[in-house]
């Protein structure tokens, strides 16, 4: 099997940590090329990771769609696989001539991507949201943005899902947490709780709340020191309000980081307080280092941490909530370390990089065999009383379609429902209104 993956190249982040894994991985099994279209840190780091890495610059997508198509046909590849939206505009336009299925990883809310950036949103935003309903199959990264997608009218049918799995070999932190602390300015002694985060200061992050969260809980626990990893244009709007908030001396900004193993293994506590989330690879990153987390309840995130047992949730943009758990955990050396162990397990079982290979592998398979069927004109039409409420019906149409699936995975279903939405969610299905059938 040969899968080209297109790619910015500017990433960063849980986008770039995930497609980075997952390309070295699937190269043991598959043929997986990326093509970046930008030169930068993003590529050579996966050369660095022995990832066959093309670059395809230039500012001319129609030359860009004339090299590929070329690229694409003498290297004799079966799957187009795009991640973001310079990739997808591209692999819309590569669908047509060359005649192979186009899937996207969603790995974030598109329609928050350009935040905070007017112009971005209405010229990048818009061309994405557009592509992506040109596409062929779409990825999402957690079953949360699976269900964003069929909500906002994408077919279930062309929808699969797969988690941000990551490598739980045991690793070692190229500096003690003495070492990492003084690398980056950090005034913490021995007896200091580290809170920590490590993302974009963009707006979606909302890091604002975090630093606020944190000088209420500072106030009560002069122990508490908070450092945030990452750049971005918050940067110093973020500076102004720790220091409008008198915490400037307890608050380290470290900047962009690439030596992750020695901060999550420095930290006390880890953290996250984006207003919209799909899957963040900074709660797995931090829970292999059996971290206690404290996270907004959003997204993806509720499937990895149930509240009281794998960690803290709260409300986005709730900054006394989040107060409340660090300073909870602050003063609880024995909360902080259950939480963690908890959620290493947890984390472990369900979200390995080992799942989600399998899981990539299934889903290119399964679309190189509907391809093979694609002028097969089948499916099957459910009808019954379902959509209201009812368990008997919910669990003859589950049956049904268990049923079916287990004869023909590929089958594709229409269901009428007098709650279509809520069909298509539940069950992963087409669903149409219908009125009272007898």
């Amino acid at each position: 099997m040969k899968v080209i993956h297109l790619i910015s190249g500017g990433d960063s982040g849980g986008a770039k940590t995930h497609v980075l894994s997952l390309l070295q991985h699937l190269n043991q099994t598959i043929t997986a090329q990326l093509v970046c279209f930008r030169d930068g840190p993003f590529a050579e780091e996966a050369r660095q990771m022995g990832i066959p890495t093309m670059i395809c610059g230039g500012n001319n997508v129609f030359r860009t769609r004339r090299k590929l198509a070329a690229y694409i046909r003498e290297g004799g590849y079966e799957i187009i696989h795009c991640h973001g939206s310079r990739a997808n505009m591209i692999g819309a336009m590569l669908r047509k001539v060359t005649g192979l299925p186009v899937v996207t990883t969603v790995h974030s809310d598109y329609r928050l991507d350009y935040m905070g950036r007017p112009l971005s949103h209405l010229t990048f935003g818009t061309i994405n949201a557009l592509a992506l309903r040109r596409l062929d199959y779409r990825i999402g990264v957690s079953d949360a943005m699976t269900d964003l997608l069929i909500s906002r009218g994408f077919d279930p049918d062309r929808l699969f899902t797969i988690y941000n799995g990551i490598d739980f070999t045991p690793r070692t932190p190229a500096l003690s947490r003495a070492e990492y602390f003084r690398s980056v300015g950090l005034q913490a002694d021995e007896d200091s709780v580290v809170v920590g985060i490590a993302a974009r200061l963009n707006p979606v992050k909302d890091v604002a709340t975090l630093v606020r969260g944190f000088a209420l809980a500072a106030s009560s626990c002069p122990n508490l020191r908070l450092l945030i990893a990452g750049d971005g244009d918050e940067m110093e709007m973020l500076k102004n309000l720790a220091r409008e908030l008198g915490v400037e001396r307890q608050v380290c900004f470290a900047g962009w980081i690439t030596d992750t193993d020695s901060f999550y293994h420095a930290i006390d506590v880890n953290t996250l307080t984006s207003l919209s989330e799909t899957f963040p690879y900074s709660l797995t990153e931090g829970a292999r280092a059996a971290l206690p987390t404290v996270a907004s309840r959003v997204g993806g995130v509720p499937y990895l941490i149930e509240h009281g047992i794998h960690g803290l949730l709260f409300e986005a943009g709730d900054a006394e909530g989040l107060s409340r758990h660090l300073a909870a955990l602050a003063g609880d050396p024995v909360l902080r370390k259950h939480l963690g162990e908890r959620l290493y397990q947890r984390a472990r079982q369900d979200y390995s990089l080992e799942s989600t290979l399998e899981r990539q592998l299934t889903i290119y398979e399964t679309i190189l065999r509907r391809k093979e069927r694609a002028y097969r004109r089948d499916g099957a039409l459910v009808c019954g009383a379902y959509g209201r409420g009812n368990a008997g019906d919910d669990a003859i149409l589950l049956a049904i379609l268990t049923e079916l699936r287990s004869i023909d995975p590929d089958l594709s279903f229409q269901v009428f429902s007098r709650n279509p939405m809520e069909t298509r969610q539940t069950y992963r299905v087409n669903a149409f209104y219908s009125t009272q059938l007898s």
